[in-house]
């Protein structure tokens, strides 16, 4: 996280991805320090050969127990796997708040067995934070939670877009080409994005990476592909001057989590219409909100039909860029995501008086 703070200080990215520290630092009394994320590469090497990712970190964090009050991960058990075992034996005994962006930890397997360990991880947890009120809902119902015990212990907040970065951006605002846009590197569904544009005349901008690049026998004329990574402040113009922000998703429905919400932050925040596929685990309904259009999973004649009613309905696209902005503004900004944190992490320090 100091490579995303550190883009933050010199104005290349936006708050969101320090995931509050900006904000609660700003609006309240919590101090957030960043811990190193990798000295000893080695440990790393050897924690992959048990599938702990970052024990590196882990085993410093644990050994620094007396320089901080309690522990923030925003990538759960990415790097606390070690340190929620050892806290779950009470060898650990720091309190630990975690964001939750996916099913955790067994939540969807039929074996009882399994999901009593889930459970019973999940509540070693001082307090999980879902970014999705539907997935909370299922952790909850399918480990069999009691209420009394999710209501001090599970949250839910609406991780979203920082909203100074956003209003002072400088682009290259230039309409000259019209083209849409699609950009990211997890769970893309771009070859159906690419069989549907070989049935459009518009232009197509697919952003992402070695590990992502579509795999289709033949790219249409109009689809341009850029494999290699690029600044974020540059990507920001590409999406600056597209007409619409299109989100094509593939998963299996076992590790249905949040994809496509980091998409979403740029639509909301630079005020495009979007279409993405649909995402029921997802707060923001992007066509109950009036700035986008939903299209099912692999559905390459719903995403022809989708571009062709947006791209032929200019008044339609300014309503919807209007209707993402005020949204922007009213409930899903890094403001907001930041209160929320605040009152979590507050709810947990005052437990340990």
């Amino acid at each position: 996280m100091e490579n995303a703070y550190q883009l933050w200080k010199e104005g290349k990215s936006g708050s969101h991805h320090v995931w509050g520290k900006i904000e609660l630092e700003k609006f309240s009394q919590i101090n957030m320090v960043i811990f190193p994320h990798e000295k000893f590469k080695w440990l790393n090497k050897l924690g992959g050969l048990f599938g702990i990712t970052h024990l590196d970190q882990q085993i410093r964090i644990l050994f620094s127990s007396a320089k901080y009050d309690i522990l923030y991960a925003p990538y759960s058990t990415q790097n606390t796997k070690l340190l929620l075992v050892l806290k779950l034996f009470r060898i650990y005994r720091k309190p630990i708040v975690v964001t939750i962006h996916s099913p955790f930890l067994g939540t969807n397997y039929n074996n009882s067995w399994v999901k009593w360990i889930s459970k019973k991880l999940l509540l070693t947890y001082d307090a999980s934070i879902y970014l999705s009120d539907n997935l909370m809902k299922q952790a909850i119902e399918k480990l069999g939670i009691r209420s009394e015990v999710s209501s001090k212990k599970i949250f839910t907040a609406q991780w979203g877009p920082d909203r100074d970065f956003y209003r002072n951006f400088k682009g290259k605002n230039s309409m000259s080409d019209t083209y849409l846009i699609s950009a990211g590197h997890t769970s893309r569904d771009y070859e159906t994005l690419i069989e549907a544009f070989k049935q459009l005349d518009y232009k197509l901008k697919i952003f992402c990476t070695p590990r992502s690049i579509p795999i289709v026998d033949e790219i249409p004329h109009n689809v341009t592909i850029y494999p290699e990574f690029i600044p974020y402040s540059e990507l920001m113009n590409y999406y600056l001057n597209s007409s619409v922000i299109l989100i094509p998703l593939k998963y299996d429905s076992r590790n249905e989590g949040c994809q496509g919400m980091t998409s979403i932050q740029d639509v909301v925040a630079l005020g495009k219409p979007t279409i993405i596929t649909k995402n029921k685990n997802l707060n923001l309904d992007v066509e109950k909100e009036g700035f986008g259009i939903f299209v099912d999973m692999g559905d390459v004649s719903g995403w022809v039909n989708a571009v062709k009613t947006l791209m032929n309905d200019k008044a339609k696209m300014k309503h919807m860029s209007e209707n993402a902005t005020a949204v922007y503004y009213r409930k899903f900004n890094a403001e907001i995501f930041g209160a929320r944190l605040e009152m979590v992490f507050s709810n947990v320090y005052n437990s340990l008086k």
